[in-house]
């Protein structure tokens, strides 16, 4: 949301936390840390990549289910991020989370906008991509790949039109 549209048409968040609840690995000896505040999965493997138990997964259990998981319900993950060997600047996402190329996120950890990070997160939210037709008078924003590098202000605004589509379907 761009700054200070809290309210908009009674969105309901002024902002939105997000919580580490898990690592995976593919070795325990990959984290340089022994504090175990977190879960960590070692030796998950789907798609290659290192991935967090599926029972504890949002995407897996969209019946809220977590009877299977490690440590029940409180131990489940909405989204994941898979960093991914040899996707380079390439990413992806849904509803499960965020796929993103390990070399170029951590190249790029301490910049303040991972715009392919930014985009598949859009996706997670909900958000379309636009490749073959842009909108009248919008020339980049985050959801039309590779014409905005940031989040702007017409990112905003289709999250106000999702927001506004999305509402009525559940009574918000």
């Amino acid at each position: 949301m761009v700054e200070g549209d809290s309210g908009w048409n009674c969105w309901p968040y002024t902002s939105v936390p997000v919580n580490v609840v898990g690592w995976a690995v593919t070795s325990r000896d990959q984290l340089l840390w022994d504090d175990e505040s977190v879960d960590i999965y070692v030796g998950d493997i789907a798609d290659n990549a290192s991935q967090c138990a599926e029972a504890c997964g949002r995407f897996f259990h969209q019946d809220g289910d977590y009877s299977s998981c490690p440590g029940g319900a409180p131990h489940h993950y909405d989204m994941s991020l898979w960093l991914t060997e040899g996707l380079a600047a390439g990413g992806a996402g849904a509803d499960w989370g965020q796929r993103v190329g390990s070399e170029y996120f951590v190249n790029n950890v301490d910049s303040e906008n991972i715009h392919v990070f930014l985009h598949a997160t859009g996706h997670s939210f909900g958000l379309d991509d636009f490749y073959d037709w842009q909108p009248s008078g919008v020339d980049a924003f985050i959801m039309y790949a590779g014409s905005s590098t940031v989040v702007t202000e017409f990112d905003g605004w289709m999250l106000r039109d999702w927001w506004r589509h999305l509402k009525p379907r559940y009574e918000l």
